[in-house]
């Protein structure tokens, strides 16, 4: 190639270039990219005038004749290393896709920065703190200790600190802190690394690679870092683009969503003002124009007529007055309804007495309709009268949609710690994408006037509405033939008795009581226990009084008093440390002291509340629920739970006595409570025992162990917020419902942020969908660089989800479900982790055969609560 060929060559690609940042800059039509261009342009002008550097002289290949020079030779070379730039640069700008484009950034910088190992390490909200995402030249060991361990601020601080500046790097010296000052030029020292900051259009800093190993051995010249800094540029502008997409993404999809569901609204509402008014309308017709022929004619009616009148009278009045207190219920409950009237209430005796006014109903539209209640009470703490209201209007909205001849069945019955209610009917069903938004208020699947139901579109709001208040579920689902089924779940909670010494109404108005019951379920919930006690100092400091419990009598509560190192929780007041016996009857003290809070097994767990170095407090539990005993695994998720609970108690003090809300926490607490426990162990209690079990085969420290177990029974508390109608549905969903679907990773981390939840739970919980191969979610990890823990739980989900039922389907054989882990290890799951897990899988075969015939029930009592921004339509 001739020197005017080269020049020629790289002068057009130069113009490409430039075109392409003024490009840049004219679309965007803001300063970030003319910054962009001007980099882009000061980047090229520095390639003008590199002198030929082992990488560029790498490139040319060419050789001139025997004795000849070659005057092109450094032309040819530079446009070669330009070309290379360019091509880099198409691939980096050529996905949106973070995971793949965070590998290719790294490679890219691997092959033309020269160096053999490198990282790349992007800032992280959840855990506040630069996370490893992307490696190269790097054993295994070594990306799982670097994904291990996030560089927080101020560690990131040391690294980029002025001492360490080489040009706009930074070169930090290993193993010797930062107090020394790398060499700027010469051979590449032991440990050395080459840190690069990443660094967004607004100048803030996003991320970094570090470098290592150089290829020559040798610390960059000016030159060659010259070419890094361009290639950080680029990578910089594509990274930092590829997150503008994503975001503009997300919000597009939920500027949609919200556009629809206020287009709904809108439409709904329109609705609801043309169906009220026909529905007001008609019983005033009736009742003005029949009082009008009884004022009239008065005299001549006979007795029959006069019965007659009076009774359409009164029938049409009744109708009215329904209509009239539907509209009033929708506005205690947009207001929010005051404190429930809560009384222990035999449900199957409630259902009972109600089913004669249920037949005479169903009789009037020719139903036949059968109450399953038993003999047997069924007791639970709940307002009556709402829960008679609820009720009235699921077999009222059965009756309605349901043909004459049809059938209305209703049920009751124990389930777990919880009471089951169903109604179910032979009518028309619902249709499956609306099985969510039938809970909005107003909502009506055929809201025209010519529907052929009369009705607001309120009573299943209102359902919801009192579920809601006494922290159950309910969902509706279709039945086979035909028809549709609405199930309610309502917790059977032992009230927690408080100390009301020890309770004050803050400033703000705030309920201790409310705070503490919701406290105390939440931490009795989690473990499965019929006895919980939270024990704190008196005001003295001199003894531990109990402040709020769960199955102790009132005069345990009120006059228990333990002095330091008193006792079973007085001990752990005083060491500070965590108490697990699992046998009270074999120690060295004998049997159970006479000082203690009684216990109904003989195992107990004592764990202490930390403010700083302080021991402020201490949370005790007995009784399981399922019959065993406490042990080390109960130990990790009480240890993980006490951090929440002091915090909560410290930020409760501070919220009274500056008077702010606690909305945010009362929704955690109910959404992270289970509505009831299993009587006896289950699948999901099994799945966590082996996911535990396998993480202390491979070593976990107590830290990560802790993270674990807390992240356990609530990595998927975000379903909540996906329509159930996704959640029950067979086959493939498109783009947009995925995406509804996999939002709940970042709603799930929105619902635990009240309660402090661990950096290390928020990294376990936000990747427990990343695949191996990089094809997971929402991060498209990939290997060793997703955490150990949300490999673990990604097996463990996936186990516990094929072994129960699904709407769809029957539970997958033990023997499937294995084969489905073994199969895609590799690809989906991590092939360092699953052998172990499935050995610990084997070793409790016997018990996980015996226990699939219940996982549905178990399955129902782990449901998520349905939270408003789920009650949205999906269309096929």
């Amino acid at each position: 190639m001739s020197s005017a060929r080269a020049t020629a060559r790289f002068a057009s690609l130069l113009a490409a270039m430039v075109a392409g940042a003024a490009l840049l800059a004219a679309v965007r039509g803001d300063g970030a990219m003319t910054a962009v261009a001007g980099i882009l342009l000061a980047g090229l002008a520095g390639l003008l005038r590199w002198p030929t550097s082992p990488v560029v002289a790498a490139v040319d290949t060419a050789t001139p004749g025997v004795g000849e020079a070659d005057p092109a030779a450094p032309w040819r070379a530079r446009v070669r290393a330009l070309e290379r730039i360019l091509a880099a640069s198409n691939r980096l700008n050529s996905t949106y896709a973070r995971g793949e484009l965070a590998d290719r950034v790294v490679a890219t910088v691997v092959e033309l920065g020269g160096f053999r190992r490198a990282h790349l390490s992007l800032w992280d909200d959840t855990v506040h703190a630069f996370v490893a995402r992307s490696f190269a030249g790097l054993d295994a060991e070594e990306v799982a200790a670097l994904a291990a361990a996030p560089v927080p601020l101020g560690v990131f601080a040391e690294l980029t600190s002025p001492q360490h500046r080489y040009s706009n790097c930074f070169l930090v010296p290993g193993g010797s802190g930062t107090d020394q000052t790398a060499p700027a030029a010469g051979p590449w020292g032991n440990g050395l690394r080459l840190v690069a900051p990443l660094v967004a259009a607004s100048g803030e800093r996003f991320g970094f690679l570090c470098l290592a190993d150089p290829v020559d051995g040798r610390v960059p010249d000016p030159d060659r870092l010259r070419l890094l800094e361009f290639l950080l540029q680029q990578s910089s502008t594509a990274l930092e683009s590829a997150e503008i997409y994503d975001r503009l993404a997300a919000r597009n999809a939920e500027l949609s969503a919200a556009s629809r569901k206020l287009d709904s609204l809108a439409k709904m509402k329109r609705n609801f003002v043309a169906n009220v008014s026909h529905e007001l309308r008609t019983p005033l017709t009736s009742i003005s124009a029949y009082s009008e022929l009884l004022q009239s004619n008065l005299d001549s009616l006979s007795g029959e007529s006069l019965a007659e009148f009076l009774r359409v009278i009164h029938t049409e009045s009744q109708r009215l007055g329904g209509v009239i207190n539907d509209i009033l219920e929708i506005s205690s409950m947009e207001k929010g309804r005051p404190a429930l009237h809560t009384a222990e209430v035999d449900l199957a005796q409630l259902l009972r007495r109600q089913s004669e006014s249920w037949s005479r109903r169903a009789h009037e539209r020719g139903l036949e309709l059968v109450v399953e209640a038993g003999e047997a009470p069924i007791w639970l703490p709940a307002d009556q009268v709402l829960l008679r209201q609820m009720l009235d209007h699921l077999v009222d909205n059965a009756i309605k949609f349901t043909s004459d001849g049809g059938r209305v069945t209703i049920t009751v019955s124990e389930a777990g710690t919880a009471a089951r209610m169903t109604v179910e009917d032979t009518g028309i069903g619902i249709p499956d994408d609306k099985l969510g938004e039938i809970f909005q208020s107003f909502f009506q699947v055929d809201g025209s006037a010519t529907r052929a139901h009369n009705g607001q579109g309120v009573g299943l709001a209102i359902c919801h509405d009192i579920v809601q208040h006494h922290d159950g579920r309910i969902w509706a689902e279709n039945v086979e033939p035909k028809g549709a089924r609405f199930t309610v779940l309502l917790p059977r909670r032992a009230p927690v008795v408080l100390n009301r010494e020890q309770e004050n109404v803050g400033a703000g108005g705030l309920e201790p009581g409310e705070f503490l019951q919701r406290l105390m379920h939440w931490v009795g919930g989690s473990l499965g226990v019929q006895t919980a006690a939270l024990m704190v100092p008196d005001e003295d400091g001199q003894a531990l009084v109990v402040r709020a419990a769960i199955g102790l009598p009132g005069a345990v509560v009120q006059g228990a008093r333990l002095r330091r190192g008193a006792g079973y929780a007085g001990r752990v007041w005083a060491t500070g440390r965590t108490l697990l016996i699992t046998d009270l009857n074999a120690g060295p003290d004998g049997p159970r002291e006479s000082n203690e809070p009684r216990y109904t097994t003989p195992s107990l767990l004592c764990v202490p509340l930390h403010e700083g170095d302080r021991c402020v407090g201490v949370l005790t539990v007995n009784n399981k629920i399922d019959g065993t005993a406490l042990d080390d695994d109960d130990r990790l998720l009480m240890e993980g739970l006490a951090p929440r609970v002091a915090g909560l108690l410290e930020r409760f003090a501070s919220w009274n006595r500056e008077g702010l809300s606690l909305q945010q926490v009362r929704y955690a607490l109910r959404a992270t409570t289970a509505v009831g426990q299993p009587c006896r162990e289950s699948l999901h209690g099994i799945c966590r025992e082996i996911c535990l079990a396998t993480a202390r085969r491979l070593g976990f420290d107590q830290e990560d162990l802790a993270a674990l177990a807390f992240a356990l029974p609530y990595y998927d508390v975000g379903l909540s917020r996906v329509p159930p109608q996704l959640l029950a549905r067979a086959g493939r969903l498109d783009e947009a419902e995925e995406r509804l679907v996999q939002g709940h990773v970042a709603a799930g981390l929105e619902i635990l942020a009240p309660l402090a939840v661990d950096p290390r739970v928020r990294r376990l919980i936000r990747h427990h969908h990343e695949n191996v191969d990089g094809t997971g979610y929402p991060a498209g990890l990939a290997g060793e660089a997703i955490p150990v823990g949300a490999r673990l739980l990604r097996l463990t989900d996936t186990l516990a989800a094929l072994l129960a039922r699904r709407p769809w389907r029957g539970a997958w054989t033990l023997e499937a479900a294995t084969a489905e882990l073994r199969d895609h290890s590799g690809s989906r799951y991590c092939p360092r982790l699953t052998p172990e897990f499935l050995v610990e899988v084997d070793s409790r075969r016997e018990r996980i055969l015996a226990l699939q015939v219940d996982a549905g029930m178990a399955g129902e009592l782990r449901r998520p609560v349905l939270d408003r921004e789920g009650m949205v339509s999906v269309r096929d």
